[in-house]
């Protein structure tokens, strides 16, 4: 078993600030990370809220700036997927795809998961054509994109996917738009981008061409729209479906012992934004801090 006394699952904005927070004040996390450092940064076209940035900076670029800061401090990273953890004698125990850690204080930014539909067929999904973001797609160019979905992640994914020449279709089974006006005004004037209201998808079939056949129904009218690719922007959930059921009664007490603390998009529901992520991380660093000096 690898033990830390602090550790980090997650090495998104909110794991990363915690992280570089306490190396900061003499502290030595280690960080978890599933993928990659940078977590749903690389689907962002622009982020024009986070200070610092006039003009706004692109999620990859602002993702890429905090990395290198992070790699600054030394900080022990390491790649592999938590699966499950439990709580016992003081310790927190997180299996792992590769083994056992165990740690005293366990900072939980595991950020979120997609909502992904039942009914959607799972060969679709292994063989890449349905996705649930697209940072694996920022490159891909020429191709014909669908996208389910009226708010702002859709909208802001259609930005990006068109800037590298692809046509992009977004689907809203009704006419309400939940993006933000700002996004909704871009994707208005780009041509390359569809806009279809009160569009229901009612299947999706591989075609000839290896790619899909996206079936809709509009104004009472059956429409097929071959597609590349086709994402689902239809909701996210915090991803915490790792923690053994029998630790949920424990909760309010690791919360209110500071033993457990969630930080980032994994508890702020609504409120998933970088700035407050970041914020997230640096007040439960400051935390962890200021109890380890009492003790």
């Amino acid at each position: 078993m690898r033990f830390n006394r602090i550790i980090i699952v997650g090495g998104g904005p909110a794991g990363m600030a915690c992280a570089i927070q306490l190396k900061r004040m003499g502290l030595d996390p280690l960080v978890i990370e599933k993928k990659r450092p940078g977590g749903m940064l690389f689907n962002a076209n622009l982020i024009e809220n986070y200070p610092g940035f006039p003009g706004g900076i692109s999620g990859p670029d602002l993702a890429g700036r905090i990395v290198q800061q992070f790699k600054s401090f030394d900080i022990g990273l390491h790649y592999d997927e938590i699966k499950l953890v439990d709580y016992s004698g003081d310790r927190f125990f997180l299996n792992s795809s590769s083994g056992l850690y165990g740690c005293n204080i366990l900072v939980v930014a595991s950020g979120t998961s997609p909502r992904i539909p039942e009914e959607l067929p799972e060969e679709l999904i292994e063989k890449g054509l349905i996705r649930f973001d697209i940072s694996d797609l920022r490159e891909v160019s020429g191709k014909t994109i669908g996208i389910i979905g009226a708010g702002d992640a859709a909208f802001d994914y259609s930005l990006t996917l068109a800037e590298n020449n692809n046509n992009v279709f977004i689907f809203n089974r009704r006419n309400q738009i939940k993006a933000l006006k700002a996004l909704s005004e871009k994707v208005f004037i780009n041509n390359r981008i569809n806009y279809l209201p009160h569009t229901v998808l009612k299947s999706l079939e591989i075609n000839a061409n290896n790619g899909l056949d996206a079936i809709c129904v509009s104004a009472s009218s059956n429409m097929k729209y071959s597609l590349d690719y086709f994402i689902f922007a239809t909701g996210r959930k915090p991803a915490d479906g790792f923690f053994r059921e029998s630790l949920e009664g424990l909760f309010p007490g690791l919360l209110k012992e500071q033993r457990l603390y969630l930080i980032g998009d994994v508890i702020n529901g609504n409120y998933r934004q970088v700035s407050v992520a970041v914020g997230d991380g640096v007040r439960a660093a400051m935390e962890i801090f200021r109890n380890e000096s009492n003790q």
